[in-house]
């Protein structure tokens, strides 16, 4: 077996190293090999999203301005329907936007022409008659509206963002609340049935205070977010103290509960939709 031959090179890519001699020839490690090169492909020029925006305004705004001038030529008589073409031109709100304060300036400079309130406007535009001046601020008066008329009517026309639906067990999973009160016998009902219902009756066993929400819409009932109540009447919605607890918690139905309060004689006071951990939830119906 013949031994290989090395030999000094200056390789392609600039260092110099120690090449193998094959029929005479140095071979440089360093340079491609043919399916190496035929895998790379030229890298497609990416847009962006608002270079591509800013030039189908330019486009939209070209095709404004020829009917500008369009209009001169007419004698200032022609008619332009800026808004079904810019529609038919396929304009969107966004582009409208862009395009809205290029010809409210104009509209402006030629208010400001039409009042002699701007000197250097007066001097641009004084190769027009006054007739032709107030025809030229209406023109772009009526671009300006037709413009802000694409942009109302397209947001009227959005559809609402749908509103993402979560489920009971993790509308509740932050609220706080108390399981059991062995003093009195009370345990808190499940809490997820908190979820639409329409009536919640609590107690706190701290202050002692016997409590009802009642939600402001019957079809949607509440709602939980963190620790507090949702969509309850802040009106109906209210508790008092309760001075023989045992005796008005004996018995936990909506009717009983119902009785007792009304017959309470403490003054009652607004629920701020707050839960925590001195609440014991009685029942929800």
């Amino acid at each position: 077996m013949t031994k290989p031959i090395y030999d000094i090179m200056k390789c392609h890519d600039g260092t110099t190293r120690a090449c193998l001699l094959v029929d005479g020839v140095l071979i440089d490690p360093s340079l491609p090999k043919d399916n190496e090169i035929a895998e790379k492909k030229p890298k497609k020029k990416v847009v962006s999203i608002q270079d591509r925006l800013h030039g189908k305004v330019e486009e939209f705004i070209s095709v404004i301005e020829g009917q500008v001038d369009d209009y001169i030529d007419s004698d200032y008589k022609m008619k332009y329907d800026v808004y079904n073409h810019m529609l038919e031109l396929g304009c969107k709100a966004a582009h409208a936007r862009k395009m809205r304060p290029l010809y409210r300036d104009c509209y402006n400079d030629l208010v400001d022409v039409y009042n002699k309130e701007d000197d250097f406007n007066q001097e641009a535009y004084s190769h027009l008659k006054p007739k032709h001046q107030k025809k030229m601020m209406d023109f772009y008066g009526l671009i300006v509206d037709d413009l802000d008329r694409v942009i109302k009517n397209a947001t009227a026309q959005r559809k609402p963002r749908k509103r993402k639906t979560y489920s009971a067990g993790r509308l509740i999973k932050k609220l706080k609340y108390q399981d059991e009160f062995k003093k009195l016998k009370l345990v808190s009902v499940n809490p997820e049935k908190i979820i639409g219902a329409t009536e919640l009756w609590v107690f706190n066993t701290r202050y002692n205070r016997l409590g009802v929400y009642r939600a402001v819409n019957s079809v949607r009932g509440f709602s939980v977010k963190g620790c507090t109540i949702q969509h309850f009447d802040e009106s109906e919605s209210v508790q008092k103290t309760a001075r023989k607890p045992k005796e008005a918690l004996n018995v936990l139905n909506k009717r009983s509960l119902k009785a007792m309060f009304k017959n309470m004689k403490t003054k009652e006071q607004q629920l701020t939709g707050r839960i925590n951990a001195q609440t014991i939830l009685l029942g929800v119906f």
